[in-house]
């Protein structure tokens, strides 16, 4: 008897720490971590796309971007989900289903979601799906609506090749 509740403690044990890692890539978005991850990118260019569990458009875009990840897993891309942290669980399923589950994301982490918003575009207003193009020496251009083939080509020249 001691044995079997040792080992169904261990499974749990496993399970939970499973849960946990599974998870790990999905980080706290405040209202400072936008300038962080823009430094972390200095003198790089890269793709912020803002995608949410219910928007159905944003779908399609995570599609498209898993593509472009999968022919090059270098792709300097930036997942931020404007959901609250507390629907982490959904966000994670999501982006495994697109294959987008290893690359570092980020979740809305404060009830102000205005605030977060106005750190990263203070002419944002919520509409999403919503992307990002920033340039090696960090000029941006915003993006609503599916990011098309065509316009990601056109908006961050270096995916033209990944895009076609």
């Amino acid at each position: 008897m001691r044995t079997k509740c040792k080992l169904l403690l261990a499974c749990m044990f496993s399970i939970v720490i499973g849960a946990n890692a599974y998870a790990d890539n999905i980080k706290d978005f405040g209202t400072d971590s936008f300038t962080q991850l823009k430094q972390s990118f200095e003198g790089q260019g890269f793709v912020v796309s803002l995608w949410s569990i219910d928007c159905l458009p944003c779908r399609v875009e995570l599609d498209m971007l898993a593509e472009i990840k999968r022919q090059d897993p270098e792709f300097p891309l930036l997942l931020i989900s404007t959901d609250p942290i507390a629907k982490r669980e959904e966000a994670v399923y999501i982006l495994e289903e697109y294959g987008l589950d290893t690359i570092d994301s980020w979740m809305f982490a404060d009830a102000f979601v205005e605030r977060l918003r106005f750190s990263i575009d203070p002419n944002w207003y919520g509409e999403l799906p919503r992307s990002y193009f920033y340039t090696d020496d960090h000029r941006v251009i915003g993006h609503s609506g599916i990011l098309t083939r065509d316009a990601l080509n056109e908006l961050f020249p270096p995916a033209a090749a990944l895009v076609k």
